[in-house]
Order: C-alpha cells, then sequence, then structure tokens
C-alpha cells in the first residue's frame, strides 16, 4: 500500500458528485420517473415502430399507430380490472364484519383450549383488531384512488415515450459523437446491447404475468375463491415488483377467502397455492421465459430493490432490475468498473477464482483513478 499514492481532492469531486446525483434523482422523482418508464417503453415498442413504417413512411403517424395497438389491450384490462375492483369496494364493509367475526371466533376457540387471560385477550381485540384487519383491505380500497393521482405521470411518460421514438435517431447519434472514432462502433454495440436487455426483459415480463395471472386464477377458482381472474391477475400484476410482489398478492386473496368460505381448508389452500406458484416462477418460469437479459444475482438484486424503493417507492421496485441490467452492460465495456460488473453476475458462486484469474491486474484496480499516477489510457 504505501506505492500508492492518493489523490484526496479526487475522491472529494467524487464524493460530492456522488452525493449531488442521489440528491438530485431523489427531488426530482416526478420527473425521471416517467422518463425512466418512457425509455423502457420507447424499447418495447421500438420492433412495433420499425415495422409499421415499413408500410407508412411517416414517422410520427407510425408511432402513434403503435402506441395505440399497444394501448388498447391495456385499455381493455384496466377497465375489466376496475370494473372487478368496483365490485370487490362494494363488499368492503361486510367483509371486513365477516373477518372480524371469523377471527374472533378463533381467539375464542384458543382462550377455550389454552386457557388464555379472557380480560387481556378481549382488550386486546378491542384495541389492535380493528386496526389489523382494516389496513390491508383499506390499502385495496385506495388502490383505485391512488391512481387518479398518477394521471400526470402516466401523460408525462406517454409523452416522453412518443418523443423518445420520434428522435431516437438524434438521440442514438449525438451519444455517438461524444466517444472518439475509434471507440464509436464499440459504443454502437453497447446501444443495441442496452436495446436488446430491456426488450427482452420487459417481452418476458409480460408473458410472465399473462402465465402467473392464468395459474393463479385457475388455483383460485378450484379452491371456490369468487372473482377468481379478478385476485389472480392482481397477483399476477404485482409481480412487476421482483420477491415481494407474489406475496402481496397472495395477501388480498387470504384475507377474502378467511372472510367469505365457512372453511378453513380453503384459506389455508390459498396460502399453499401461492407459496407454490411464488416457487414455480422463482425457480422455473421467471429463468426460462425472462433468460440471461437481467443475470443478477440474488444478493445484488434484493440490494437494487431496497435501494430503488428507498429512493423512488413502489417505482423505484419496479425499476430496479432492468435500470441495474442496463448499468451492468455499460460496466462490461469499462475497464476498472469490470470487476464490478462481475460481482453483480447471477454465477457468481461458481466463478469465484475469475478476479484472482482475470481481475488481477492493474487496469481493472478502481483505486487507481484515485492515485497521482493515474494512467491516462485508461
Amino acid at each position: 500500500m504505501s506505492n500508492i499514492n492518493i489523490n484526496l481532492q479526487r475522491i472529494a469531486y467524487f464524493l460530492v458528485i456522488l452525493t449531488l446525483s442521489t440528491y438530485i434523482i431523489i427531488i426530482g422523482k416526478s420527473l425521471f420517473v416517467p422518463v425512466a418508464f418512457s425509455a423502457l417503453f420507447a424499447f418495447l415498442l421500438l420492433p412495433a415502430c420499425r415495422m409499421i413504417e415499413r408500410w407508412i413512411p411517416n414517422r410520427p403517424t407510425a408511432i402513434l399507430l403503435a402506441m395505440l395497438a399497444a394501448m388498447l389491450p391495456i385499455l381493455v384490462a384496466i377497465g375489466l380490472f376496475s370494473y372487478q375492483l368496483t365490485t370487490v369496494l362494494q363488499d368492503m364493509p361486510s367483509i371486513s364484519g365477516q373477518l372480524r367475526n371469523g377471527v374472533g371466533h378463533i381467539f375464542r376457540l384458543a382462550q377455550r383450549y389454552l386457557a388464555l387471560d379472557s380480560t387481556s385477550l378481549e382488550e386486546w381485540l378491542r384495541t389492535n383488531l380493528t386496526t389489523i384487519l382494516d389496513t390491508p383491505l383499506q390499502l385495496l380500497g385506495n388502490s383505485l384512488t391512488s391512481s387518479t393521482a398518477l394521471l400526470a405521470g402516466v401523460l408525462l411518460t406517454f409523452l416522453f415515450t412518443f418523443f423518445a421514438l420520434l428522435y431516437r435517431t438524434a438521440f442514438k447519434n449525438f451519444a455517438l459523437t461524444q466517444v472518439s472514432r475509434q471507440v464509436r462502433e464499440e459504443a454502437a454495440h453497447i446501444l443495441e446491447q442496452v436495446q436488446h436487455v430491456a426488450q427482452e426483459y420487459l417481452y418476458g415480463l409480460l408473458l410472465v404475468i399473462v402465465i402467473l395471472g392464468i395459474l393463479n386464477s385457475i388455483g383460485l377458482w378450484a379452491i371456490g375463491i369468487n372473482h377468481a381472474i379478478f385476485w389472480g391477475f392482481l397477483g399476477a400484476f404485482l409481480a412487476i415488483i421482483p420477491y415481494i410482489g407474489t406475496t402481496l398478492g397472495g395477501i388480498f386473496p387470504f384475507i377474502y377467502a378467511l372472510a367469505t368460505t365457512a372453511t378453513f381448508w380453503q384459506p389455508a389452500a390459498v396460502v399453499l397455492l401461492y407459496a407454490s406458484v411464488q416457487s414455480l416462477e422463482g425457480n422455473i418460469i421467471t429463468p426460462k421465459v425472462v433468460g440471461s437479459s437481467v443475470s443478477i444475482n440474488p444478493m445484488a438484486a434484493i440490494f437494487s430493490l431496497f435501494a430503488g424503493g428507498l429512493i423512488w417507492g413502489v417505482s423505484g421496485l419496479i425499476l430496479a432490475l432492468p435500470l441495474v441490467a442496463i448499468m451492468k452492460v455499460f460496466m462490461d465495456h469499462i475497464t476498472p468498473l469490470q470487476p464490478f460488473s462481475e460481482l453483480l453476475s447471477s454465477g457468481l458462486s461458481r466463478r469465484s477464482d475469475i478476479f484472482l484469474e482475470k481481475y488481477d491486474k492493474e487496469e481493472y484496480r478502481f483505486i487507481n483513478y484515485f492515485s497521482e499516477r493515474r494512467r491516462r489510457n485508461i
């Protein structure tokens, strides 16, 4: 370590830039979140736009047709979902009362057979049960109201998606002119990789949602739960939040089954169903459908989800994995950052020796960027 002369000024600049960037990203959430979503949607719609442009040379018209074609099934799904949600919300008061009675019955059985103190038990039920039972139901009931508050963000995302597709050639050429001609071919390859990663992830995610919605709906219908399609696809849509969404999607049908069914095996079957579907989704469906587009190990994925949720809330949870996957593409082509990209890889446990075999060289040491003898050719 005595041969390394650290430039504290460069470290200070780096920390200041990192802190300011994070602060700007947090306070600019209302702007940066629509921009991030519009970039992903632009990648998703790009093949359709190119196909339509072969028949209709006018690019704005082709973009609008592609966006309308993509929005039509989404609007139909939202309409059906809203109709089902309205039906469920109308039953909320009776569901809450039935659920409270059912849980109270369970506590009375526990008091009888476990010899619990009736006074303390009744006091606990009176002070805590209403809040505990009403919280998830109120969360579901407020979802429709909160969605109207996002209308401005949705419109902004729609506009940014249109302009991203309209000016895509100019944006690409601008990005290429920011690098020297010697590495311009590699830069174009990086942009193609970013596009491929985003498209593969989004197409795979849409297919996963459809598969999970069908599996959940069939399972809930077989168990005998009302509104099986609504609950099934609600859990499927929540699966866009990796590792967490499927679990959250199973809470609502479990509570609904506990309140509306006369047996105890049906709520238990709902828990077993969603646990099985979550295991199937994590080990078979997502790896096979999404493929290697997001080749990130679970530790890095959980950390990115936590960071995304901390910075941008629910939007950050949704955007975390695709954004980290895109960052990983850039890190793969920046020499000092390649070891960090390897730390994010899904096969990290099987390639532990690669750091000593491949990356144990001066050009891969990130600390050289903060040394006095920084190499000019890095």
